[in-house]
């Protein structure tokens, strides 16, 4: 305030200030201002929506629907749409995106967090922030009398925009103060510091807080506002016809711009009054062409060409204003570059130009009316500048104001997913607003054929086809190291077949080698970029020194086993011939919104990490890591219950259901567990928890002995039998999980290592797992805690007697206060039954990475993706996708900085740290 009055009393009797340039005469607390003495106005903000991605079918729906928008104002309502590309300033965006420090160990890593989303923020956009205004206004004797009419028009305005999913907010007078603060203030990042209690006692006016600290005109056409220089142009629409990129075009610039479009109702009558009599005027015109024609001897027929062209276009105009739903419109197409010099200003104004003639049309500068093109591109709904060309409301509507929805929350939960690949806004998001916020992170690599070989650590060679029918899952290979550009020895999990195929691309190299893969593998080429098979060329020169000869594609009768592997994702794996291969990894995403999740929520976080590859992460954030294997000497209990472990009386009822599902696992029919089997189960089940249930004591919880005991004493052979089958998991060398929990599940964060389980007791460690998350589930939500369960390898889940159990837990969690996260490479997997769909129809945030062409068409057909959209899951690179989001579908690129600790970390072997 003290600038503002200093500023104020700097009086040398000039004829006019800055703040006598800013045309409006008075602003109201309630947003309302008063721009001339009879005409008064309102600004709404609103947000975008998906709409160049959209299906041509959604386009056409939101093209129809902005039309109706614009045909809502009459002829009494002046509005003006503001679109401004200004830099972000650290006051707006420092407290969404800046995790505070809390004292602890973790405010190292804090800070990294912060710097990252920060640099993430000014580089992914060039530190623009864009948004997005609607201003109208009214003419009225007064206030009083104008007020309740822009109410009106407002509230109608955002009930037309929510018909098009725009979420709009109204202005009030201290944010439309600082709309304009910010505009003039380009050159400036102090806050705007205002408040009107301020105004009386210091004589201000509101002017005063918001005006630059300079404004001149020097020449003829551009002008500065403090230290800024800026220009404003119009558009002159030459084109007979517009495209519906030309507005995005414009603020696709990375450079600040502000661009206003005025646009005033012609009255319907007058419009077509207006026509009839220029049709009247032409058709005379024509007449007397005529009559010179006949009298010079000619064809009456033959008349200027323009002539019979207008004739035409507006008899055309005159049905489409008399039979199609179309107006008359006036607008005004302005434009304000800015830069930091005049030689950047010229740049920017090239660049506007050539886009402008991209589209057939030229950008006028506005010689002798800087000032004026300046206060017109205000957002104030005045405009001073008298050049409109009439268009009708579809020609209007062309300049659609729609290009991609944002996902920036400002909740104080809210966690970083990347940077919107259209727009290169961050991507910010809270799970817990979505209906359900149960998650998915799906990724499909690409893949080679059986026969190809692998670089094995000790130099040997083996082919993907040997691996696998020898039942090697995982193996030590060679590896390119990203980060150090050496070859180093590394674990490859997950060797598999990874799909089939009828379809493979081959790629000779010079030495006679060849590769057989699918045309969306990445392989690194000579200069250390990764390019899909499929874009790869004859003379191509590729790692490992090899030039490449021929491409081919070859069409098979019939489908064949293709296959993959994965290694940590700072590593990429060696072929035979010294080729390097892009590895393809899901669980980075998912260490990222983990690391997120702990540093900014109080939440609970449980991880079932079949591949041990979340330790390193865990430990380094303070967590406890939960080893279950063979030899392990910590213990986690099947049979753990507590008195809230279901929603009805009765904690035994899903219990039941849990041990149904380990008993199916257990006995391994193919058929799955027989209704007399497990009817004993039930009974047995009851039955053993009777002593607890009646005197929960910890000492008194039951263990799987117990229950093979209690099978045992039955009649029945269906008992004898499954406690037969279960004799092996109690008795027997895999009672992993005949113990009482012996590990304190108190840590917020809590990973549980499955990996030395091996085959046989894998799947029954996922359930287990589940188990005891859901028994934390329980005891939190008794405390108002939300617990996040992330599940690597999610598919073991939806097998069998699992899959059940996994569905029921998926449909409760939301409930309970969880938030489950399943992470898997195919999505066929979550459609292999109608139950299981359950899942998928119950996640409504789904993180999509690269994937395959059949799971592409299915993730396009369950979630109405359009093909444009799926391109960013089309061969797409590590780091880029799509993000589902309630109803939101976004591009999303997520370049995470290697040069942090928190990369290291989060791609650091397990057997790099210690403990």
């Amino acid at each position: 305030m003290d600038a503002a009055i200093r500023r104020a009393a700097r009086t040398d009797k000039k004829e006019l200030s800055a703040q006598d340039s800013i045309p409006y005469q008075r602003m109201w607390p309630d947003g309302v201002c008063r721009v001339t003495d009879t005409y008064y106005t309102k600004t709404v903000q609103f947000q975008d929506i998906n709409y160049q991605l959209s299906q041509n079918e959604d386009k056409n729906a939101i093209f129809e629907g902005w039309s109706d928008c614009l045909n809502y104002f009459d002829s009494s309502i002046r509005f003006q749409f503001s679109f401004l590309n200004l830099a972000a300033t650290r006051e707006n965006y420092e407290k969404r995106i800046v995790i505070p420090p809390q004292g602890d160990s973790f405010d190292t890593i804090r800070a990294e967090y912060t710097a990252m989303l920060q640099n993430q923020l000014a580089r992914g956009n060039n530190g623009l922030v864009k948004t997005k205004y609607l201003t109208f206004g009214v003419e009225a004797e007064s206030v009083r009398a104008a007020k309740p009419r822009l109410e009106r028009i407002e509230t109608d305005i955002i009930n037309n925009l929510k018909r098009l999913g725009v979420v709009t907010t109204p202005l009030n007078g201290a944010e439309r103060l600082r709309l304009l603060y910010d505009m003039f203030h380009m050159d400036d990042q102090s806050p705007f510091r205002f408040s009107w209690d301020w105004l009386a006692p210091s004589g201000l006016s509101t002017k005063d807080f918001i005006a630059p600290s300079s404004l001149e005109f020097p020449g003829s056409r551009a002008f500065r506002m403090g230290r800024k220089w800026g220009a404003v142009s119009f558009l002159q629409i030459l084109a007979p016809e517009l495209n519906d990129r030309i507005l995005a075009d414009f603020l696709d610039m990375e450079s600040s711009l502000v661009v206003s479009m005025h646009v005033q109702s012609v009255d319907q009558v007058s419009a077509i009054k207006t026509i009839k009599r220029k049709i009247t005027d032409l058709d005379r015109t024509k007449i007397e062409e005529q009559k010179k024609a006949v009298r010079s001897g000619y064809d009456m027929d033959i008349i200027p060409s323009d002539l019979a062209t207008y004739g035409a276009e507006a008899k055309k105009l005159l049905q489409d204003l008399q039979s199609r739903n179309e107006r008359m419109f006036l607008v005004t197409f302005l434009l304000m570059n800015t830069a930091d010099s005049r030689k950047q200003l010229d740049n920017n104004l090239f660049q506007a130009n050539s886009i402008a003639q991209k589209h057939n049309c030229r950008l006028i500068p506005l010689d002798l009316q800087p000032e004026e093109g300046l206060m017109s591109c205000l957002p104030l709904g005045l405009n001073q500048i008298e050049i409109q060309r009439g268009l009708t409301t579809s020609s209007t509507a062309i300049f659609v104001p729609f290009t991609t929805q944002e996902l920036f929350q400002t909740s104080p939960e809210a966690l970083y997913y990347g940077i919107n690949a259209l727009s290169n806004n961050l991507i910010m998001v809270d799970r817990k607003l979505l209906k359900n916020p149960n998650g998915l992170i799906l990724g499909t690599p690409g893949c080679f054929s059986g026969e190809t070989r692998i670089r094995m650590a000790d130099g040997s060679t083996a082919s993907f086809a040997e691996l696998v029918e020898q039942g090697v899952t995982s193996a030590m290979v060679q590896a390119y190291d990203e980060r150090t550009g050496q070859i180093v020895a590394a674990r490859a999990r997950d060797i598999r077949v990874e799909k089939y195929t009828d379809e493979l691309w081959t790629i000779r190299l010079e030495d006679g080698s060849a590769l057989h893969c699918t045309g969306t593998h990445l392989i690194m080429d000579g200069g250390g970029q990764y390019v899909e098979a499929k874009h790869i060329r004859e003379g191509q020169r590729l790692s490992g020194g090899h030039t490449v000869v021929q491409v081919s594609v070859q069409k098979l009768a019939e489908k064949v086993p293709v296959y993959d592997l994965s290694v940590p994702r700072h590593l990429n794996f060696v072929l035979e011939n010294g080729l390097v291969v892009h590895n393809s990894g899901k669980s980075f995403s998912a260490k990222r919104e983990i690391t997120n999740v702990v540093l900014v929520t109080e939440d609970d976080v449980l991880i079932c990490d079949p591949e041990d590859e979340y330790a390193p992460l865990v430990k380094r954030l303070g967590g406890q890591v939960v080893k279950i294997s063979p030899t392990s000497t910590q213990y986690v209990n099947p049979m753990d219950i507590n008195l809230n472990y279901s929603d009805d009386d009765n904690p035994l009822a899903l219990k039941v259901d849990f041990l149904l599902s380990f008993c199916d696992i257990v006995v391994g029919s193919k058929d799955g567990l027989q209704p007399v089997e497990k009817t004993v189960i039930d009974r047995c089940v009851r039955n053993v928890y009777r002593p607890y249930l009646a005197d929960p004591d910890p000492a008194r919880m039951p263990i799987l002995q117990d229950l093979y005991d209690e099978l045992l004493a039955q009649p029945e052979t269906e008992a004898q039998r499954i406690a037969a089958a279960l004799e092996l998991y109690v008795t027997g060398s895999l009672n992993v999980f005949n113990h009482r929990t012996n590990v304190e599940l108190t840590n917020r964060l809590v990973c549980f290592n499955i990996k030395e389980l091996g085959k046989q007791l894998k799947q029954l460690g996922m359930l287990v797992i589940q188990d005891q998350v859901w028994n934390r589930v329980t005891v939190n939500r008794a405390a108002g805690k939300t617990t996040r369960y992330y599940v690597d390898e999610f598919h073991l889940l939806l097998k069998g007697e699992l899959a059940s159990w996994s569905v029921e837990i998926w449909k409760r969690f939301r409930k309970w206060g969880g938030i489950p996260t399943g992470i898997t490479q195919n999505i066929k997997d979550l459609l292999a039954s109608r139950e299981i769909e359950n899942i998928f129809e119950n996640s409504d945030f789904i993180y999509m990475l690269n994937q395959a062409a059949g799971d592409r068409q299915i993730l396009a057909k369950q979630l109405n993706i359009s093909p444009h959209q799926l391109s960013y899951v089309t061969h797409s690179s590590e780091g880029e996708g799509l993000l589902f989001y309630g109803n939101v579908i976004l591009p999303f690129v997520d370049r995470f900085p290697k040069d942090t600790e928190l990369y290291g970390i989060m791609t650091t072997k397990p057997q790099e740290v210690s403990g």
